[in-house]
């Protein structure tokens, strides 16, 4: 870890739950943080609840567990680089805007989301029972809408890294339409997130509840001010600077990235791989590493925003938990 960030699930010291751990203080608690970013549903069956693939593994008695997940179900990361930033997809280097979001929507509108959704949360209540913690609790944690969809001032902005040096996408410009679209997907994701909550609350009443963060994003989203603006204080999501020339620079040296972005192959790359080819040209390099916070951080909550987050989790949990029980908790997420 360098300066509380883990570079292997780029795990880092001011996200949500280990915010939320530090105001359960002073009462001792074992925190164990086990969410790793791009997981997806069966990623956190296989790798997040079994024990030979813990990262770190999973606690002693957990009293309950902060619960992320679906983002990466529904195309997220395909939804961001190709609408927002013009960046191809490496798998598919074919795929539009237009694919992402009738992808996307198609998706978390599946009843298979919920469904998975709900294995998810089952899965975690019988590992509670397997260690001992008949009533484990868990947190399922929503997303906040990325835009201000009412305002006309992004209608002529587009995010396009020109100094990526890879081959980019036509311009995708944040019109009205466009960022209420995106909304909408998120707000659809909220959604089968809460059914999946309700349903499986049938058989472990008031163990499994849903935490809606939204409204507190609002003053604090894309669009809400002139953008972009990577340098605005009061917007509480991530994103690319103006001029981040080194890391152009940096992914255009690493050769299986270059041949695949540069438009002179036909090879196509998994995020996966792409994500561990970074990865290995960082490793015990700070400069370096320092670049591959700002590529994987993009749309994700600045501290302000994790704090936001922690606060309305923290109410929820203070209001639903046994203050008698010792404090032990687990993060389970996709990120």
């Amino acid at each position: 870890m360098i300066q509380g960030f883990d570079a292997t699930c780029l795990r880092h010291d001011g996200a949500y739950p280990v915010l939320l751990n530090g105001h359960l203080q002073p009462r001792p608690s074992r925190f164990n943080f086990v969410a790793c970013s791009g997981d997806n549903f069966p990623t956190i069956l296989q790798k997040q609840l079994k024990p030979s693939y813990m990262r770190p593994r999973w606690g002693d008695r957990p009293e309950f567990v902060t619960l992320s997940m679906g983002g990466n179900d529904i195309g997220f990361k395909e939804l961001v680089t190709l609408c927002v930033y013009s960046i191809p997809n490496p798998m598919s280097p074919l795929m539009d805007c237009a694919d992402a979001i009738a992808r996307s929507q198609r998706l978390v509108n599946s009843p298979d989301f919920v469904g998975d959704a709900i294995n998810v949360i089952i899965s975690i209540l019988r590992k509670g029972a397997d260690t001992g913690v008949p009533n484990l609790k868990i947190y399922v944690t929503g997303f906040a809408q990325f835009f201000n969809e009412r305002t006309t001032q992004c209608n002529s902005v587009n995010f396009r890294p020109e100094w990526l040096k890879l081959m980019l996408k036509p311009k995708q410009y944040l019109t009205v339409d466009r960022r209420r679209t995106l909304n909408k997907i998120a707000r659809d994701l909220n959604a089968g997130l809460r059914e999946a909550v309700m349903r499986a609350s049938f058989g472990a009443p008031n163990r499994v509840f849903f935490i809606d963060y939204d409204r507190a994003f609002d003053g604090h989203r894309f669009c809400d001010r002139v953008e972009p603006n990577p340098n605005d204080v009061d917007t509480w999501f991530f994103t690319y600077g103006a001029d981040q020339a080194a890391i152009g620079d940096f992914l255009d040296s690493i050769p299986q990235i270059h041949d695949v972005f540069s438009g002179h192959s036909n090879r196509t790359m998994s995020y996966d791989t792409l994500f561990r080819l970074v990865l290995d040209a960082t490793a015990d390099d700070k400069e370096k590493n320092d670049m591959l916070v700002g590529l994987t951080r993009i749309f994700h909550p600045k501290l302000d925003g994790q704090r936001a987050i922690e606060r309305r989790l923290r109410n929820v949990v203070l209001a639903t938990r046994s203050l008698e029980v010792p404090t032990s908790t687990t993060e389970v997420s996709e990120s």
